[in-house]
């Protein structure tokens, strides 16, 4: 009989365990919306999610082993949007009706799985950021972006306003000037 003795094996924890149960519930509904577009031969919906799953671990693998969160897909998912709706405007300058069709399909799948996300909608977000710079003005009417940044708890951004910091920092960036120049 062997025996190792003093030889502590490890294996490798994949990045999943240490994400939020939202992350992993929504990995979870993906895999079997997966399975049953393949049982239903959707091969749009098909290549939207395994588009959306490889994305995903792509950035699991950037993240070197740091656990993820509903958070992080909801950056994803926005930017993977965001990214239909450039080659939607290159589509139409181009007349490519066909391609436009297509892109939008796979952008409605998308933003229907944010929406499932347990987050903050980007218009709530910039409700928020709204009273929050509205306020702000009202304790000192010249105060700089940079000092806006520092009012921010942004420790509680998640837990309070259900959002991530980068969504908050865009709508901040975007609603400053029509605030504070007013």
């Amino acid at each position: 009989m062997f025996r190792q003795v003093g030889i502590v094996t490890r294996l490798a924890r994949p990045v999943r365990y240490g994400s939020t149960e939202s992350y992993n519930s929504a990995l979870t509904g993906l895999k079997k919306d997966l399975k049953k577009a393949m049982m239903a031969k959707d091969d749009l919906r098909k290549t939207t999610i395994r588009n959306l799953l490889s994305a995903i671990k792509n950035k699991e693998i950037d993240n070197n082993g740091k656990p993820l969160d509903e958070f992080t897909l909801f950056d994803l998912y926005s930017k993977l949007v965001n990214q239909r709706k450039d080659s939607i405007r290159q589509f139409l300058d181009n007349k490519r009706d066909d391609l436009v069709a297509k892109e939008e399909q796979e952008m409605s799948i998308i933003q229907d799985y944010i929406k499932a996300l347990p987050v903050a909608s980007k218009e709530e977000i910039d409700n928020r950021v709204l009273l929050l710079l509205e306020e702000l003005k009202r304790k000192e009417p010249n105060m700089p972006m940079k000092q806006v940044f520092g009012q921010i708890n942004w420790k509680s951004i998640n837990s309070e306003w259900k959002a991530s910091p980068s969504v908050v920092k865009s709508s901040v960036v975007q609603q400053f000037k029509e605030v504070f120049k007013k």
